[in-house]
């Protein structure tokens, strides 16, 4: 039996939350492994940590952790991911475009040798499905191809929000991260590479949600000087000691 920590980083997510919350508790409980479940409130200002504590009454493994106010959801996984305790340690994406039944879809990677396995809309086999809108699948392919070219080679799509690690990986990643916005996956598997571990990019299912919180335009502007940052605090060792 494998100990499995899902994080999910919510912000004013009490309308889609429940609805997710639903289909990963569910999931959890018919599992025959051991899940635990930590929602990171995320500064919200509506009730999404109130609506995260209703579902202890259904998985007792579940805890709410909520912060004062807002940082980014790489932040939010990042606390998440230090307080996790299972064995294998991954953050689904509170809007539910990806389920929690890619994980045990996946989880024998681990035992072949994987250290990091990330999900990828780019990607595609036939027991998996990408809906997403024309013009975001556009823009995506656009910035992948620059990410590629600058920062992270090999990974066709760096911002999909399925991502699992060994524990021990992730904690000697997660340290090391600055980014608190969108862009920290990009400060993620830059240091996985950098520090040698093996990342395994796999298809899955994802489903495009109405409700989004990322600006195609600004956010791909915002996570292009991201890229910049990440070049310039690591490449220059400026964190090896944090």
């Amino acid at each position: 039996m494998v100990s499995i920590s899902i994080i999910i980083p919510a912000k004013d997510e009490e309308q889609r939350l429940p609805v997710f919350l639903t289909k990963v508790v569910t999931y959890c409980k018919n599992s025959s492994n051991s899940y635990e479940i930590i929602v990171v409130d995320d500064g919200s200002k509506d009730k999404t940590a109130q609506v995260a504590l209703e579902f202890q009454k259904q998985f007792t493994s579940l805890s709410v952790h909520s912060l004062e106010r807002n940082h980014g959801k790489g932040y939010a996984v990042k606390q998440g991911f230090l307080q996790a305790e299972g064995d294998i340690v991954l953050f689904l994406d509170a809007d539910g475009s990806t389920g929690p039944e890619e994980i045990e879809r996946y989880l024998p990677l681990f035992e072949q040798g994987s250290d990091v396995i990330i999900g990828s809309r780019v990607l595609t086999d036939e027991k998996s499905q990408v809906k997403a809108l024309a013009y975001r699948k556009w823009m995506g392919n656009v910035f992948n191809f620059l990410v590629s070219s600058l920062l992270i080679k090999g990974i066709r799509d760096t911002q999909c929000g399925f991502k699992m690690f060994r524990r021990e990986v992730a904690r000697n990643i997660f340290e090391r991260v600055h980014l608190e916005g969108f862009g920290f996956d990009l400060e993620v598997l830059y240091l996985a590479q950098r520090q040698g571990y093996s990342i395994k990019e796999v298809s899955v299912n994802w489903t495009h949600v109405d409700g989004s919180k990322v600006h195609i335009i600004k956010d791909s502007l915002r996570m292009f000087y991201n890229i910049i940052e990440i070049k310039r605090w690591h490449e220059q060792g400026s964190n090896e000691n944090i």
